[in-house]
């Protein structure tokens, strides 16, 4: 069986990318890429690959402390240098001058609230982007405060998987997140732009990641089937496209697609021989496009710039992947090993 995680993410990334790149822009040379590119699949898709991988993860980890552990060491270094990078770009960009920037106070709310995964407490840095089409500096964030939400109930959906089943733990998840969308219109006072922002939010992608998780828990028995579950599903979600039912059906497509370009290929794409740079590229993209934006490079040399701003993207990214992620994942390994070694010898010890 081949693994083209790492190539399937990349191209999920890379989907954003372009995606991102003609709302923020506004280009019409690039508004072709809506047509045919789905940022919300590319999301998705993230959170699909992410309850399969996080949940392998859990299950050999040696003990809680070691998965949470695994998880912040993968997540918050390169976020917190994104972070740094956004302010520094502000520093470039913003309208005021430096002292003002440098004593406004929202400069600092900005990497406060951002560093607890508060993006929506400020979005923004002083004078920076406020007369382009999007202000924010840096979309992207919003996800990852659910994927921390959806790492914490991993051993919760483990421990359903267990006592009730996969199939029918995964279910009643998946009912869940549903009726979490349904149910939000009823809610007085929520405006429908409210309903849609919180729709997406913990627990609105849990469906999503508990298909991931179950494929991990039973990758042999669906394995064989997931060519076929992926064609039919596919077939069904595009004659629903106008019925109700659309929706509910719109989790399985997803994940048997994604999960089968991730496992079923019959070629290994080798895209991680130079890194896993997909992280890197969704975290680091919205706040470089935004200053391409700023300095007019697409409005006057669209393809020139879109060569360029990928260029940029792609080797900030694999600086990220080489000089902080790696390095903090393979400490989060070592501490790993310790940790096992100590479970080892404690168990020696017992009668």
């Amino acid at each position: 069986m081949q693994n083209n995680f790492d190539a399937v993410r990349l191209g999920l990334a890379l989907t954003v990318v372009l995606c991102h790149l003609a709302v923020l822009s506004e280009v019409p040379a690039f508004q072709p890429f809506l047509a045919v590119l789905s940022a919300d699949f590319a999301v998705k898709g993230f959170f699909v690959i992410s309850g399969c991988l996080v949940t392998r993860s859990f299950l050999s980890s040696a003990s809680g402390r070691e998965y949470a552990e695994k998880r912040v060491r993968r997540i918050y270094p390169a976020y917190l240098v994104t972070l740094g990078l956004a302010w520094l770009i502000g520093l470039v960009a913003t309208t005021l001058p430096v002292g003002e920037y440098l004593g406004h106070p929202a400069t600092y709310r900005y990497l406060g609230a951002n560093a607890i995964f508060l993006n929506f407490l400020q979005p923004t840095l002083p004078g920076v982007f406020g007369q382009q089409p999007v202000p924010v500096l840096n979309g992207s964030l919003w996800t990852i405060k659910v994927e921390l939400c959806l790492y914490a109930c991993v051993p919760v959906l483990v421990w359903l998987c267990r006592r009730l089943g996969p199939y029918p733990a995964v279910g009643l998840v998946y009912v869940g997140a549903l009726a979490w969308g349904w149910l939000l219109p009823c809610v007085p006072g929520l405006s429908p732009r409210a309903v849609t922002e919180l729709s997406r939010q913990f627990p609105g992608m849990l469906h999503f990641f508990a298909l991931g998780a179950l494929f991990t828990l039973q990758e042999r028995r669906l394995g064989p089937w997931l060519g076929g579950l992926t064609l039919i599903v596919g077939v069904a979600f595009l004659l629903l496209r106008h019925h109700a039912l659309r929706e509910v059906l719109e989790p399985v497509c997803y994940a048997s697609l994604v999960l089968f370009l991730a496992t079923r290929l019959p070629a290994q794409l080798p895209v991680g021989k130079w890194g896993d740079v997909s992280y890197g590229v969704y975290l680091v993209h919205f706040p470089l496009i935004q200053l391409f934006v700023y300095w007019g490079v697409f409005a006057s040399a669209p393809w020139q710039g879109l060569s360029g701003v990928l260029l940029l993207i792609l080797l900030v990214a694999f600086g990220l992947w080489h000089l902080v992620e790696k390095r903090w994942l393979r400490r989060s390994a070592r501490s790993g090993e310790l940790e096992k070694s100590s479970w080892a010898v404690a168990g020696s010890r017992r009668p």
